[in-house]
């Protein structure tokens, strides 16, 4: 049966977990070469396959649909001049190659205006600046840290569980030679956000906490 929507902390199965940084991703508008800024799309709210762990070996996949609103984005990261980076490289400021300007929301999506530095400033901002403009780099994800979600049980077999984001924050955009995998988490996966969960008691039985385990292996062996 699915689960009814509940204000945050209204449950006593309501469970705060920790997850890392989540990407998508978004997509690029024309470039102004005068005001060096680009206008994105950063969210549409589409329903991505990603998967979870029970125990350390066998992987559940699962739907993520995030909900795409004033009220449930939480816009103050981005509007406080969030970085535009290089790859999800946010250890070093060498990895910022631009600035988020503004950041709404219209029509069920997420919009931003960011903003490159002024010719001759950084090298590497100048060059990214003019594979952007050549529509030679196009691809541009968003991080994001998820604040409460309510699962939905799959009802029928062939279905697999719908995690429905209520609450989300964007951290930074970045642009990326291949989009993140629907099922994969950000490079960041040492940095964890805390969440809470609405309508199971843990997710997938080790909950979130055997998932956070599995993930930093997964980086610390890939070198991340």
């Amino acid at each position: 049966m699915p689960v009814p929507s509940e204000r945050l902390g209204a449950r006593p199965d309501a469970h705060p977990e920790v997850l890392p940084l989540q990407t998508r991703l978004a997509t690029l508008g024309e470039v102004n070469v005068e005001s060096r800024t680009v206008p994105v799309v950063w969210t549409t709210g589409a329903t991505v396959r990603r998967r979870r762990y029970v125990g350390w070996d066998t992987a559940v996949p699962f739907d993520e649909e995030l909900i795409v609103s004033d009220a449930a984005v939480d816009l103050t990261r981005l509007n406080a001049g969030a970085p535009v980076v290089d790859s999800h490289m946010t250890y070093s400021v060498r990895g910022q190659m631009a600035v988020v300007e503004r950041a709404w929301i219209r029509g069920g999506e997420g919009h931003a205006e960011i903003r490159f530095p002024s010719l001759g400033t950084d090298p590497d901002a100048d060059r990214l600046f003019e594979l952007v403009r050549q529509k030679i780099v196009r691809n541009l994800s968003v991080g994001y840290t998820i604040n409460r979600v309510r699962v939905v049980e799959p009802q029928k077999a062939g279905d697999v569980e719908r995690r429905i984001v209520e609450s989300w924050t964007p951290y930074e955009l970045s642009f990326v030679t291949v989009p993140a995998d629907a099922g994969a988490q950000a490079r960041s996966a040492e940095h964890s956000f805390p969440l809470e969960i609405v309508g199971r008691s843990a997710v997938g039985g080790s909950g979130a906490a055997g998932t956070l385990a599995r993930m930093k292996m997964r980086a610390r062996a890939a070198g991340l």
